[in-house]
Order: C-alpha cells, then structure tokens, then sequence
C-alpha cells in the first residue's frame, strides 16, 4: 500500500493535539500493516514543519520505517498546493488529518484514488470557507474523533451529511496508558507537604476557548470550599485569557488564600505527577471536540467530571467512571465536586472504573484499530496482505 500523508505539523509541535493524532495515526498504521505483513510505503507532506531528514522525522515520531520522502512547507500553504499541483502522488490513498489540506489532496492524489479526511472539532463547526469546500468535495471517507464532532459538523455544513462518514474515537499513548498509575515527578515543583482535597483542569487558555470550564470552577470555588474547607482548584495550561482568569480568581478571595493556583504550562512528567496526586479532574467544557485530557486523568485513576453538552458525554460513563453536569449548571458542578470530594468510597470506585475503561477502549492501539478498519472497508485492495 502506498500512503500519501498530509498533516499541518508532525514534528516541530510535540504538544498539540492535532499533531498527537497525526503521529499516533503513522504509528499505528506502520504497526498494523507489519502485522498484518500489508507492505507499506508512504510520504508525508507537513505545511508548518522545518526542512528534517526521513530518518530523524521517523525518530520523533516513533517509527521503525523513515518516509519514503518528508516534504516540509514552512507554513507556505501556496507552495504546498504549487507542489501538489506540479507532482500528483501515485498512492493507494491520500489522507489528510486537517480538512483545510483537502484542497491539496485533490490535487495531489491519482484518478479514482479515495481521499480520506479526518475531523477534529472547532475546525470545522461552521460554516466552511470556499477552499475548504472545495477540498471537501469529492472526498470520500470523513473520519470524526466523536460523533459530537461530526453532528456539529453536519450542523453547520448539511450538504455534507451524505458524504460517507465513521466515528473514530481518539486513544492515549501506549505508554501513557499502561504507565499512568506509576509515574511521579523525581523533583516536583509543588511542595511534599502540598496534600488535601484538589481538582485539576488542563487546558490553553485562549479567548476562543473559554467553553472549557474555567470561570465556571472558579464561580463555584467558595461554595465548594464552605462544604469542603481547603479543596483547591489547580489549574494548569497558558494563553492569552488567563489574566482575565486571574483576576477573576483575586476578586473572589480565591488567589491570596491558595484556594487556587495557576501553573501555566508545565513539563510532561510534572503534569503527570499532578494527575497523580489530585482528588478530581473537572473540565465541565462545552466544545471539546473529544478531550484527550479526560483519558490522562482516567488512565491515572482519577474520577471526571465533564460536560453533558459535548464529547465528554462519549468518554465519560455518569455515574460509571466519573460525574457529567450541563455547561452553565453551577449548582449541578458545585454538587459534583462536592460529592466526590466527601465520598472516598465512592471516588475510588470511579477511578478504578474510569482506568479500566481507558484499558479497555481507549489506548492508541484501540485507536489504530478503528482506523485501519475504517480504511479497509473503504479499499480493501490496497489493505490486503501482500499487496504491493
């Protein structure tokens, strides 16, 4: 099989979750293909990265085998579509993990080779621009990471609805699955003695993304402390909205006290240790288009409390492996808190549940499993074994 891979990163941003996916999704389809002994040959084509040698790019992203060629765009979305348009790929598929590449996927790929676009969430929750439309047009498979993505997708661009579509739900890294629940930080920069009862949030904190929940904690913080004197709200994440966040935290008594404390952005094994050593993880959000951020918690062992009004819904079981409240219901998320946070018992029994659910279905190779179903029903041909 020959692949024609088009991602907007693949490299040079390792924490993005559009980048996550990408290098999760080359991973898992050189892992299936070898195991299922499908010769695989692919190229990546990536707008935003550097100039990188096949060998280092395969490195980086965890590869056995380096790309038969990695073409890097610097951002020139002109240039990608110019060399697009000057070279059409000879592969057996031609897939895209940002809809905003479709355009260069119609010019790149071959007569009658089937395009394959995935969804992620705000991308594509309105309505598209002109390219974009015309990227989308003629696709044949949209891959969703939720089916709260899609049907926001259909919402916005209904005369899309009778492109053939699958729900394919993210998973988290191998790594991070198995490992979650013995991990700490060697030199964690909160103090020893820093115990008691605490929820966690992680997230950017932009102006465009003020859905995650935020202010909605941080509105309910005193009222939850009333019933449970010294819970803390840790929140970690950067952006532009954070002052605004602080602020609102200072007049509300909240910063001062240590009732709540902003980290920005923090080393990987740092925010594992949090996961570790938090009570809740709560991000009662309204436009997450999956929330790979609800799994780090799950695979720790840690109860959610998440949203009833977007994917969170299909990550987390209420009552099962964590609590779900409607966005703008802060009577409902001071109850949750509060309950979870007074019931040892009953936290422990989520947590376990919450971790065995990630197990069960939602690791990376869960994820890649999904995928190549996906795109063996769409091409069988070029998903069969020995195929050249």
């Amino acid at each position: 099989m020959k692949l024609a891979f088009l991602c907007p990163d693949l490299v040079d941003a390792p924490h993005g979750g559009i980048p996550t996916v990408s290098r999760q999704l080359l991973r898992q389809l050189e892992r299936i293909a070898r195991e299922r002994r499908v010769p695989l040959d692919y190229d990546v084509w990536a707008l935003h990265d550097a100039p990188h040698d096949a060998r280092d790019v395969a490195r980086e992203v965890g590869l056995q085998t380096p790309p038969k060629r990695f073409r890097s765009f610097g951002g020139s979305r002109l240039g990608m579509l110019a060399a697009a348009a000057r070279e059409r790929s000879d592969a057996d598929l031609v897939f895209t993990t940002h809809i905003g590449l479709g355009p260069v996927a119609r010019l790149l790929r071959p007569r009658r080779v089937p395009v394959v676009q995935f969804l992620h969430g705000v991308e594509c929750w309105r309505p598209l621009p002109a390219h974009q439309r015309v990227g989308i047009w003629g696709t044949n498979l949209l891959i969703s990471n939720s089916a709260f993505t899609l049907g926001r997708f259909h919402d916005w661009n209904p005369e899309h609805r009778s492109t053939p579509s699958k729900v394919c739900w993210l998973g988290l890294s191998n790594d991070r699955a198995v490992d979650a629940r013995g991990l700490r930080s060697d030199e964690p920069s909160y103090a020893p003695e820093d115990t008691g009862l605490s929820a966690l949030i992680v997230g950017r904190i932009h102006p465009e993304e003020r859905y995650k929940g935020h202010a909605e904690l941080l509105a309910v913080w005193n009222h939850v402390r009333r019933q449970c004197p010294g819970a803390r709200l840790d929140i970690v994440g950067d952006g532009a909205a954070r002052p605004a966040y602080e602020a609102q935290a200072k007049r509300l008594g909240l910063l001062e006290s240590g009732a709540v404390r902003f980290w920005g952005r923090i080393p990987d094994d740092e925010l594992r240790a949090l996961y570790q050593r938090t009570t809740v993880f709560a991000m009662p959000s309204r436009g997450e288009g999956f929330g790979l951020v609800y799994l780090e918690a799950m695979a720790a062992g840690v109860p959610c409390i998440g949203s009833l009004d977007d994917a969170a819904r299909e990550v987390i079981v209420d009552g099962e492996t964590g609590l779900s409240v409607r966005y703008g219901d802060h009577e409902g998320l001071a109850r949750a808190l509060v309950e979870l946070f007074s019931d040892p018992a009953f936290r422990a029994h989520l947590g376990h549940a919450a971790r065995a659910r990630v197990l069960a279905s939602f690791t990376e190779d869960h994820f890649g499993a999904r995928i190549w179903d996906a795109l063996a029903a769409l091409h069988p041909r070029a998903f069969a074994a020995g195929t050249a």
